[in-house]
């Protein structure tokens, strides 16, 4: 029997009653293509993975423990156009969904994208991943709240603000961006009820001599580790909500 694309949702929902309500968790159309073309496999060994190998390889017992952890990070360092992300997210916001009630459901959302990081070569590639997990943050909080989120909203600017630190342009093999410049990110510590940041080099984490380096000499980030609470270089802290103000 032949399957329609249409038919095709890019994650397992949750079960919603829609009785009375006017959002619901969305059927995603995945693109089942696994190259773009030639000259860019050729080029940039761009294949990207097909959605049954993500599902089976966050299935595994301890990356879903991780998952259940809003402060377990995660990195991808070859993004494309966020696969994983957009599992890893969607997953994350479940496990959020299922701990909150309309009152903690902003903050978890944001320390859940928070612990989300990766780098991806391509442009064109970055902007479809960014957008991704943006329309997947908007859809879980319009399902869980039943209110539109707005783009004029401190929760709508504070996810997109934490979209564009964690998910970034680079070459992870070159450690720099397409300026030349050392990859960044952020880290995000918590302070009571708030948040720090502290910006760090992608190379930084592999414990390198570069005294120009930010962080340089000062240790790992553990990728699936949890987020440690040192903020003797963390910025003054505001809150989670708010950190577009930085």
């Amino acid at each position: 029997m032949k399957i329609n694309k249409e038919e095709i949702s890019l994650f397992d929902e949750q079960q919603f009653e829609t009785h009375d309500k006017k959002f619901e968790l969305k059927n995603v159309v995945e693109d089942d293509n696994l190259i773009k073309s030639k000259d860019r496999v050729q080029h940039h060994g761009e294949v990207f993975t097909p959605k049954w190998m993500v599902k089976k390889m966050l299935a595994e017992p301890s990356i879903q423990e991780k998952l259940h952890n809003l402060h377990a990070t995660f990195f991808e360092p070859s993004a494309g156009e966020g696969a994983f992300l957009k599992e890893i997210l969607h997953q994350k916001l479940n496990h959020v969904d299922q701990i909150s009630n309309k009152t903690t459901w902003k903050n978890n959302a944001l320390w859940a994208l928070m612990s989300i990081y990766a780098i991806e070569l391509l442009e064109d590639n970055l902007i479809k991943a960014k957008q991704a997990m943006m329309d997947i943050f908007i859809n879980h909080y319009q399902a869980f709240i039943q209110k539109e989120l707005s783009s004029n909203t401190d929760l709508y600017k504070s996810a997109k603000y934490v979209i564009n630190a964690n998910i970034v342009q680079g070459n992870t093999l070159t450690f720099k961006n397409s300026e030349e410049k050392l990859i960044e990110f952020r880290e995000w510590i918590p302070y009571e009820n708030k948040v720090k940041q502290e910006i760090f080099t992608y190379k930084s984490l592999f414990n390198n001599d570069d005294i120009n380096d930010v962080n340089a000499n000062e240790g790992q980030l553990s990728l699936f580790g949890d987020i440690e609470n040192d903020d003797s270089k963390a910025s003054k802290p505001v809150l989670i909500t708010k950190v577009y103000e930085k």
